[in-house]
C-alpha cells in the first residue's frame, strides 16, 4: 500500500478526527532518511536501527500517526500510534 493509498484511507474515515501523519524510514544512496509527512526537513542516518530508533520518537510525538520502514529488500513494516483516548 503506497504512502498516497494509506493517507486517502484515513481522510475517508473521519473528518472530525486528527488525521493520522505518516513518518517514513528508507534507504537512499547516502544511508537511512527519516521524514515525517508535511515536513520537509528529512534526517540521515548511517544505518537502519538509529533511523528506526528517531522515526519512532517522531512518530511518539505526532500522534495519531504511523510509521512506514522501506528496507532496501523491498519488505515494509508498518506501525501505527494512537492519541490517549480522552475520558
Amino acid at each position: 500500500m503506497t504512502l498516497a493509498m494509506r493517507i486517502e484511507r484515513e481522510q475517508l474515515q473521519s473528518h472530525s478526527a486528527p488525521r493520522r501523519r505518516w513518518v517514513t524510514v528508507a534507504a537512499d544512496g547516502s544511508g537511512w532518511y527519516v521524514r515525517l509527512e508535511g515536513n520537509h526537513r528529512v534526517d540521515r542516518y548511517p544505518n537502519v536501527t538509529q533511523a528506526i530508533h528517531r522515526g519512532r520518537k517522531l512518530a511518539h510525538q505526532h500522534k495519531p500517526s504511523g510509521l512506514v520502514i522501506q528496507y532496501q529488500d523491498g519488505e515494509e513494516e508498518e506501525l501505527q500510534y494512537e492519541s490517549v483516548a480522552n475520558p
